[in-house]
């Protein structure tokens, strides 16, 4: 096999010049840890790679004008560290603090499980429950998506060739929202979900759930946000009824399939029970 082409650009501009002229001919990659895995599932092997290593501050995380700014370059094992991110958006650094083994999470980035559009993807369902939205930067300058139409299915995007996902943004609300990540995987580690779910509400002094999200992974073609649960549990206190109601919803809107990692009805089943760990934590307080 004839080695790729590379390019190491040192600056963002740089990299979308030499994509806007062989958009074809140009595979972005930062971490890399999906790539070989990609390639083995019958990826064709990429003419040329384009390192996104040498740009300064793809990484950075900031709050600014009310927004965590995250970019694309950075680490699954930043995001699990970052102050700013445990505040903010717990779920997020719950969900990168999970993925894969040390090694991969100093490496893989943000951005590339963006990109990838894995509907198992653990740091997507976070996003979808603090509204984020995802930065496109292209020839025509920058676009911002909202997370749940960025996705239009399994290793599907709406980024164009000669775009580049440089950043992810979402409300700054500190510790009024809690937000909390649940998985299923065959080990604690180094396993793709089987299902995962995301629940972020603000809880009030009685235990009222408002503004309440639901996200499911790894149980539909995207990752999808469940609604009808939502309704349930907006306006509710948790428990009883309420608790029954809303895992019975959860499991009705999972769209599951059975493959080698599990089954359908098992992974409808496990909504439920993720769900209930998830807004348990949420009403307790005791992870944050």
């Amino acid at each position: 096999m004839t080695a790729p082409r590379f390019a190491r650009p040192r600056t963002l501009d740089e990299a979308l010049a030499l994509l806007a002229a062989d958009p074809e001919g140009w595979t972005p990659v930062h971490g890399g840890t999906d790539l070989l895995v990609r390639m083995r599932m019958g990826m064709a092997a990429p003419r040329g790679l384009l390192d996104l290593t040498g740009i300064p501050g793809f990484g950075d995380i900031r709050v600014e004008d009310g927004q965590v700014v995250i970019g694309a370059g950075a680490t699954h094992a930043a995001l699990a560290a970052d102050e700013r991110v445990r505040t903010h958006a717990p779920a997020l650094a719950r969900a990168a603090g999970l993925i894969g083994s040390p090694a991969i999470r100093n490496r893989g980035t943000l951005g590339g499980n963006l990109a990838n559009a894995s509907p198992a993807a653990d740091t997507v369902p976070p996003l979808f429950v603090v509204g984020a939205e995802v930065a496109l930067r292209g020839p025509d300058g920058v676009r911002w998506v909202p997370i749940e139409d960025f996705a239009s299915g399994p290793g599907r995007t709406v980024r164009g060739a000669t775009d580049l996902v440089v950043a992810v943004r979402f409300p700054a609300q500190g510790r009024e929202v809690r937000s909390a990540f649940e998985r299923l995987g065959t080990r604690k580690a180094l396993a793709i979900s089987k299902v995962s779910v995301a629940v972020a509400a603000r809880v009030e002094a009685d235990g009222t759930l408002r503004e309440v999200r639901v996200a499911l992974g790894a149980v539909a073609p995207t990752v999808i946000r469940a609604r009808e649960t939502e309704g349930v549990l907006e306006g509710a206190v948790w428990g009883g009824e309420v608790a029954r109601a809303a895992c019975d919803a959860v499991r009705r809107e999972a769209r599951p399939i059975t493959d080698l990692r599990a089954g359908e009805a098992y992974r409808r089943e496990m909504c439920g029970v993720l769900l209930e760990r998830a807004v348990a934590t949420i009403v307790d307080g005791s992870r944050s």
